[in-house]
């Protein structure tokens, strides 16, 4: 007696089979799935560095400072032009909430210096020379220690430099001259497999 000729089975004719014929667990998933590339370049997560707590410190009491000095002044003015205490009680509720808001701001906001696949910036740092280059543009990655504070140096093509004081960023600063190296490595390796 002989078989049933062009029998198949009811997930092959809804359309539930997978590639190699077999039936799939679920309607709308496939048992086996071929994975992407996995030999292409891998790609680095963009790294953010935040402010130092020391340097955040020292930034809200600078503003402290400079709204003491505002009261102190509004204090004068509100004597003198008979006004009495209402401009320094207004400057200084107001300066309370502005104090408050910046010191937020830069402890959980703001961010010193961002790594991409394709360059870094800087912000919220001054005096640091170029504050945004991609990685092709690097030419040497150093550490120095100019007026005793340790930094690293990224020294561009065309003679220009980026310098990174360590004690600004909220980073080991081990860690973090790992992370700049590695991705200038990276640019001018490409298809180098990732180091962990």
């Amino acid at each position: 007696m002989g078989g049933v000729t062009g029998w198949r089975p009811a997930w092959t004719i809804l359309g539930l089979e997978d590639k190699a014929g077999n039936r799939a667990d679920w309607p709308t998933s496939r048992r086996f799935q071929l994975n992407g590339p996995v030999t292409g370049i891998a790609s680095t997560p963009d790294t953010t560095y935040r402010l130092a707590p020391a340097l955040v410190a020292r930034l809200v009491g600078r503003t402290l400072v400079t709204l003491a000095a505002t009261v102190s002044i509004l204090t004068v003015i509100g004597i003198l032009a008979g006004a009495g205490w209402v401009l320094a009680g207004a400057a200084t509720l107001v300066g309370a909430v502005l104090v408050g808001a910046w010191a937020w701001y830069l402890a959980r906001r703001a961010w010193a210096v961002r790594l991409t696949s394709r360059g870094y910036a800087v912000r919220a740092l001054g005096g640091v020379g170029v504050t945004e280059a991609s990685w092709s543009e690097v030419d040497e990655v150093l550490a120095a220690s100019p007026g005793g504070t340790p930094c690293l140096v990224l020294r561009l093509r065309d003679g220009r430099t980026t310098r990174l004081p360590m004690p600004t960023l909220a980073a080991d600063p081990d860690t973090f001259a790992h992370d700049v190296r590695r991705r200038v490595r990276d640019a001018f390796t490409p298809g180098a497999p990732e180091r962990p």
